[in-house]
């Protein structure tokens, strides 16, 4: 049995540590809201699922109490919010603790990097999606792969995450091991290009970005200048540029009532995970000597918003056929 603590009680951090904790792993999850922890240490987690409900009571500290040395640690918190917790990250590492990151973006790795060492830090992206009905519960909303694989390229813990693997296996998620996991993270990071930003400024659920001819320009501006991005620092995804962009039209088209994470950020009023998406894009094309204009435009338009206040925001767009661009693609 391995001992794993879960930073981030949110949706994902949730799934994973209820799933973890059915399969018998030692599981403790990492809260920096006091409230919160002393209400899911009271109440416990609880998992949706189609047809039955997982129940789960593991111990949930916060950052001020004293943390124990975990096998594995799951980051799970928002990007941005990764800098908060490299003190307890550095309380919970041992010389042997692996660290997992399956955070949005590109970026975080580097940040947790200041608290352990590279040979110690994984990466992963996972297609299960979970909804967060109420503090401490989760409804399952998909399953998919997850992949896994070292931040650093040289590193000597592989043999540390086919034992991940392996748990994750048992525990329900389908996951697989690479030596190289960054093209999959560009893949989905360019999904997030594509969708995110757009979402946030428009107001617009996932699939209805397809609906009209402006908004289907500007998603495939941003993806093509961050694929070009991507292809020039010799990062190979393994598909050319018009099957990128019918992979983001496709996930539109899948997730097309859902509201996506940057919306929901403004819906709530908290900061997004801008700088480590389209921020990302533009900060590897100024390494490259490039420039990103589209995808630096978008950063700076969310950045402004969150931080002078997005207004009064009722609520979503709501369509009306009359505005409805009649040559709707997908």
């Amino acid at each position: 049995m391995a001992r794993f603590t879960v930073i981030g009680p949110g949706a994902l951090g949730i799934l994973f540590s209820v799933m973890l904790h059915d399969a018998s792993q030692d599981v403790s999850l990492l809260d920096y809201r006091e409230e919160r922890a002393h209400f899911l240490n009271a109440n416990g987690l609880r998992l949706l699922e189609k047809d039955r409900v997982i129940d789960a009571h593991p111990p949930v500290a916060t950052k001020l109490e004293p943390l124990v040395p975990a096998d594995f640690v799951l980051v799970f918190v928002k990007a941005h919010q990764t800098r908060s917790t490299i003190p307890a990250v550095r309380r919970l590492c041992s010389s042997e603790t692996m660290v997992l990151s399956l955070q949005n973006g590109i970026g975080a790795a580097d940040i947790l990097g200041e608290a352990v060492p590279a040979e110690n830090i994984f990466l992963g992206t996972t297609t299960h999606g979970a909804n967060l009905v109420s503090p401490g519960v989760v409804r399952h909303a998909g399953s998919g792969p997850t992949v896994i694989g070292p931040h650093h390229p040289d590193s000597s813990s592989m043999h540390r995450l086919d034992e991940l693997a392996e748990i994750f296996n048992k525990a329900g998620f389908n996951t697989s091991v690479v030596n190289d996991i960054y093209p999959y993270l560009w893949r989905k990071l360019l999904v997030n290009v594509g969708i995110n930003p757009l979402t946030a400024l428009t107001g617009l659920r996932n699939g209805a970005l397809l609906d009209f001819s402006q908004t289907r320009r500007l998603q495939e501006m941003a993806v093509a200048e961050a694929f070009g991005i991507v292809k020039a620092s010799g990062i190979d995804l393994g598909m050319d540029i018009s099957e990128v962009l019918e992979m983001v039209r496709e996930v539109c088209v899948k997730t097309g009532e859902n509201i996506s994470s940057m919306l929901q950020d403004r819906l709530n009023g908290r900061p997004t995970e801008i700088g480590f998406i389209t921020g990302a894009v533009a900060e590897k094309a100024l390494r490259l000597g490039m420039s990103a204009p589209v995808n630096e435009m978008l950063t700076q338009l969310v950045e402004f918003h969150s931080r002078a206040g997005w207004g009064q925001f009722s609520g979503l767009f709501e369509l009306a056929d009359k505005d409805v661009d009649s040559s709707r693609a997908g």
